[in-house]
């Protein structure tokens, strides 16, 4: 059986989306989808065949079509960790009201729930879907799939699943029950028990518990953010096209086996093809590298560039130990795509790729995480390949 997974992560979810089109094209039919929080919105929509439906949504919904202005700046403090005095004390009489309440009204994401999630056509389909939600106050998590749900209830599971921090909190028969992500921010482990020996975990990063799979024996698939995503309470539709588009990137390159760390290659550069080019850097260049990343030179030119060079560039990229030349290639490749401006959410074949780099002259201003020597001794060999 073929699960899919998705973590909570409020606006994040807009990734999940890029997720689905990209399993779309390569046509992948899932058995079972569970989600937290957004997760379990984006979900239930995804397993009753509305993917088309949640991108339209998500192309066009922002904060205030989900909260007032000031429930937005309250509820964003405390998806930021920045619920300090100071802001307690800007936002007093707004959290004092909120909290005594019971939480941030949330009845406009209640009114999205129940305008696309058509619970008839989500019982009848034959993808199977759950989710979780903790019970409040003993904090017990709650793991349920649909035919666990009475039909009228299953929209109020799904808001209760999505009930973040702050808002508040949905009643289901005798108990209270709040954000899944409490307990399992991406039900991994809640599609294993239900018999899913393949998942797919599509991961935001947000905030919650994270818990790795138990049985080892299953093969998990895991679709991880290439970059940091926006903020998980600030709905913005430029924001959410952007995290679409990450998304599809990034599943793309699991599914397909991409090479390359952030950017997308049809293939890695091979090992030896990669040595072979790294044999013909002149003598004069492979001095100029060294020079930059100030290593004696002591050593004959070529020595000096497969003794030290290159593994100094190794550790410079943070490439593991046992990295080969074509790992190699790749990173300064990247590195220098990076601070050359080269659109990084596109396909591009190994050939392509080198080509287009090395045409490309690298902006000096540009900020990244190589010292100074790094960039100009992957310039300096790039330039000599």
């Amino acid at each position: 059986m073929l699960g899919l997974a998705l973590e909570g992560g409020g606006a994040r979810g807009a990734y999940h989306i890029g997720a689905m089109q990209a399993c779309l094209e390569e046509g992948l039919v899932f058995d079972a989808i569970a989600g937290t929080s957004i997760g379990a919105i984006n979900g239930a929509m995804f397993a009753q065949g509305d993917y088309a439906v949640a991108r339209e949504l998500w192309l066009k919904m922002t904060s205030s079509d989900l909260f007032t202005e000031e429930e937005i700046h309250f509820l964003a403090l405390i998806s930021r960790g920045k619920l300090s005095v100071e802001g307690l004390s800007y936002f007093r009489e707004k959290a004092r009201e909120t909290l005594s309440g019971g939480g941030v009204d949330s009845s406009r994401v209640r009114a999205i729930i129940e305008k696309y999630v058509d619970v008839d056509r989500l019982l009848k389909s034959p993808v199977d879907f759950g989710l979780v939600t903790v019970s409040v106050p003993d904090f017990k998590p709650l793991e349920l799939f649909k035919g666990q749900m009475e039909p009228e209830r299953v929209r109020d599971y799904i808001l209760a699943s999505a009930s973040f921090p702050g808002m508040e909190q949905v009643s289901i028969g005798k108990k209270r029950y709040m954000d899944g992500g409490a307990y399992d921010n991406c039900p991994v482990n809640l599609l294993i028990e239900r018999g899913c020996d393949t998942i797919l975990a599509v991961r935001t990063l947000g905030l919650g518990i994270y818990r790795p799979p138990r049985d080892k024996t299953k093969k998990v698939i895991t679709v991880l953010p290439s970059e940091k995503l926006g903020p998980i309470m600030e709905f913005d539709t430029d924001v959410s096209r952007h995290s679409i588009r990450v998304g599809y990137y990034d599943t793309l390159r699991q599914l397909r086996h991409y090479g390359g760390r952030q950017y997308y290659l049809t293939a890695g550069f091979a090992a030896i093809p990669a040595f072979q080019r790294f044999a013909l850097v002149d003598e004069e260049s492979a001095v100029r590298a060294a020079r930059a990343l100030k290593i004696s030179q002591r050593l004959p030119p070529r020595r000096l560039l497969f003794e030290r060079v290159l593994p100094t560039l190794v550790g410079e990229l943070d490439l593991p130990k046992n990295a080969h030349y074509g790992d190699l290639l790749t990173a300064m490749l990247e590195n220098r795509a990076h601070r050359a401006g080269l659109e990084r959410l596109a396909i591009y074949t190994p050939a392509d790729f080198l080509r287009r780099v090395r045409a490309l002259s690298p902006d000096p201003d540009c900020k990244d995480s190589l010292s100074r020597g790094a960039r100009d001794a992957c310039d300096i060999l790039i330039d000599a390949l």
